[in-house]
């Protein structure tokens, strides 16, 4: 009777019934995995780059094709194999304003301007923001949201909680909020840096901020706001240079990002409009690189228009993945 018994069991479980209900969990589920696994290895080895084409009147030049560009990788010519129009693409926006000490006079005119600038770019659900404020820390005021007024109130709290001592943490800031947000995101990135550039206190040096921003790919668009180009506004110039000036071209140079400074003859306003253009009329170009490739080195890129009358604003290198 026993033999009975098993001979039954075996048999049940040979069935098709068992083999069905089975055999798709243990199988399907690695399958699964290994085809997620590959496609995030594919999409990490593609090289996007956000590009802004002018005219010499300064004028941004629309309807190019992948055919009007050339890209290189230290030097070797590199086949464009995606494109298409930045603006189609969500974009990820970080407003980092600099509250210390040098800069609270600015506040209010920032707080206005910028809260224009958000209702300006936030025109779509996929687009999003974020405010940060640095001095000698570096502080979220608002986190990554669609909601214009929302960016608002977090404004009004702008240098609210500022620190008394002096110190000004640009490069943490800037280092610190591409590692640990836009480094997650996709689609356009960029970071809008109102400051008069100077670093007092940073335990990251420029380079290592300007690595952290290529290897997230952030353009970084910079804006000098200095008591030295607010008083030219009474009538009081130098000739001296202002010293945050060569900091903040390293910065947006190597990300594709532009430097612009408040003057008498450039409000603010009209500088936000100015970004607005540029992150608004972007192409987006993507290639894999050569196999040879080594992960996490640095390379230079060069995109040119085939049409010398054109310029192209774009990153001048990247960091491999790991």
């Amino acid at each position: 009777m026993l033999k009975l018994i098993l001979a039954a069991c075996l048999l049940l479980l040979s069935t098709a019934g068992w083999g069905q209900s089975a055999t798709p969990t243990s199988t399907q589920e690695p399958a699964q995995d290994t085809q997620s696994i590959t496609t995030l290895k594919v999409a990490a080895r593609v090289v996007e780059i956000s590009a802004v084409v002018k005219t010499k009147n300064g004028e941004h030049q629309g309807g190019l094709t992948k055919d009007d560009f050339i890209l290189k990788q230290d030097g070797k010519l590199q086949p464009i194999r995606y494109f298409s129009q930045g603006s189609d693409l969500p974009l990820t926006l970080a407003l980092m304003v600099d509250t210390s000490g040098s800069q609270r006079t600015f506040i209010n005119d920032e707080a206005l301007a910028s809260d224009v600038f958000f209702e300006t770019m936030m025109g779509r659900k996929q687009d999003r923001a974020m405010l940060v404020q640095f001095d000698t820390t570096v502080q979220q005021l608002q986190g990554m949201t669609n909601s214009s007024s929302i960016l608002h109130l977090a404004l009004t709290r702008l240098s609210s909680h500022a620190s008394a001592a002096n110190g000004t943490l640009l490069n943490d800031a800037v280092y610190s909020v591409a590692k640990e947000t836009l480094a997650k995101e996709t689609g356009r990135k960029a970071m809008v840096l109102l400051t008069d550039g100077g670093d007092n206190g940073s335990s990251r040096s420029l380079a290592e901020a300007i690595e952290q921003v290529q290897r997230a790919d952030v353009q970084v668009y910079s804006i000098l706001y200095s008591a030295q180009n607010e008083a030219a506004k009474f009538g009081v110039s130098t000739a001296t240079p202002d010293p945050g000036m060569k900091i903040l071209q390293s910065l947006s140079e190597a990300t594709g990002g532009r430097v612009f400074t408040v003057s008498p003859t450039l409000s603010l306003r009209e500088i936000y409009a100015q970004i607005g253009q540029d992150l608004r009329l972007q192409y987006a170009l993507g290639y894999t690189p050569p196999t040879d490739t080594q992960p996490n080195s640095y390379h230079k890129l060069e995109l040119k228009a085939k049409n010398n009358k054109l310029t192209v604003q774009a990153r001048k290198g990247f960091f491999a993945a790991p």
